[in-house]
C-alpha cells in the first residue's frame, strides 16, 4: 500500500487555523457565562465591522465610497471589550450594549436615517436584556432604555448624513440591515441558551 504524503503547507495552514481558533476561544472565555457571552458578541461584531464597507458597496454600489469606510471606526473598541472583562466583568457587560448604541448612532450619521440603520437599536436592547441577572435589573432597565432614548432623540434631531444615498441604494441598505439584525438576534438566542445551560450546571 502506498503511503499518502501529507502536504506540509496544508499542515501548517491547519495548525495556524487551530491555533487562531484556540486563541479566540481563550480570549472570549470567562468563568461567568454572561461575561463570556458578551465577549463573543463583542468579538463577532468587532471582527465583522471591517467587512461592513464591502457589504455597503455591494448594496449601494460605487456611491458608497469612501464614506462607507467610516463604518469600521468602532471595531477596535468592540475588540477591546474582552480585554476589559479580565479586569471587570460587569464593566465589560455594560460596555457591550453601550458601544453597540454608540456604533448605531455613528453609523446612522455615516449612512443616513434612510438606510434603516436605526433598526440596530433593537438588538442593542435585546443584548442589554441578555447580559444581566435579576439582581441587576435596575442596570438592565437603564441599558435597555438607552437605545429607545437614542432612537427618540434621533427621530426629532436627525443627523445630517455624511453622504446622501439615492432611493434605490437606501432601499437596499434597509434590506441589508434587516437581514443582519435577524442573524444577530438569532446569534443572541444561541448564546443565551448556552449561557443558561452553563449556569444550570453550576
Amino acid at each position: 500500500m502506498t503511503e499518502i504524503a501529507t502536504d506540509p503547507a496544508l499542515s501548517r495552514t491547519a495548525r495556524l487555523w487551530r491555533g487562531s481558533v484556540g486563541g479566540v476561544r481563550r480570549l472570549a472565555a470567562s468563568a461567568d457565562p454572561l461575561v463570556e457571552a458578551g465577549n463573543w458578541v463583542a468579538l463577532t461584531i468587532g471582527s465583522h465591522l471591517p467587512f461592513w464597507p464591502l457589504y455597503v458597496w455591494w448594496s449601494a454600489g460605487r456611491e458608497a465610497w469612501p464614506s462607507a469606510l467610516l463604518t469600521t471606526t468602532l471595531a477596535p473598541v468592540f475588540l477591546l471589550i474582552p480585554w476589559l472583562s479580565r479586569y471587570s466583568g460587569l464593566a465589560a457587560r455594560v460596555a457591550t450594549p453601550v458601544v453597540g448604541v454608540a456604533n448605531t448612532v455613528f453609523t446612522i450619521w455615516v449612512l443616513g436615517p434612510s438606510s434603516g440603520t436605526a433598526l440596530f437599536f433593537a438588538p442593542c436592547t435585546a443584548l442589554a436584556a441578555l447580559l444581566f441577572r435579576r439582581r441587576e435589573r435596575w442596570l438592565m432597565l437603564a441599558l435597555t432604555t438607552l437605545p429607545l432614548i437614542a432612537w427618540y432623540v434621533l427621530l426629532y434631531f436627525p443627523p445630517t448624513p455624511v453622504h446622501h444615498y439615492g432611493a434605490l441604494a437606501a432601499e437596499r441598505l434597509v434590506e441589508l440591515n434587516t437581514i443582519s439584525i435577524v442573524v444577530l438576534i438569532s446569534f443572541f438566542g444561541w448564546l443565551q441558551t448556552a449561557s443558561y445551560q452553563r449556569m444550570e450546571r453550576r
